[in-house]
């Protein structure tokens, strides 16, 4: 849900590891409770994962503020969305894909 809606970098293009993780990345807001924290096992926070890969998970909602005032600071857009819009993407992004899997083939 934090990737696949996004477009992919080109071959050619080059952005370094905070601007990759700012531009193909989305984090997903905890909603009421932090229950998608606990349902996600906070990797919906996405951005902080790719960002410290070694972090152990509950820490980052707590890194989560700091990341969000350095991409403000930079220029970078910090995508976070809510669960139910972020699992909509998804599911048209698997639509969309499917939908070109054997285009031109016949059954």
């Amino acid at each position: 849900m934090s990737h696949t809606h996004l477009p992919v970098s080109e071959a050619d293009e080059f952005k370094h590891w905070v601007e990759y993780a700012a531009v193909y990345t989305t984090n997903i807001k905890p909603g009421p409770f932090n229950w998608v924290n606990w349902f996600m096992s906070y990797l919906n926070f996405q951005i902080e994962h790719h960002l410290f890969p070694g972090m152990p998970q509950f820490r980052h909602p707590i890194v989560s503020p700091r990341v969000k005032a350095l991409f403000a600071k930079h220029g970078l857009k910090y995508d976070e969305r809510s669960w139910i819009p972020c699992m909509r993407d998804t599911w048209m992004n698997l639509k969309s894909v499917g939908e070109t899997v054997g285009k031109g083939k016949k059954a």
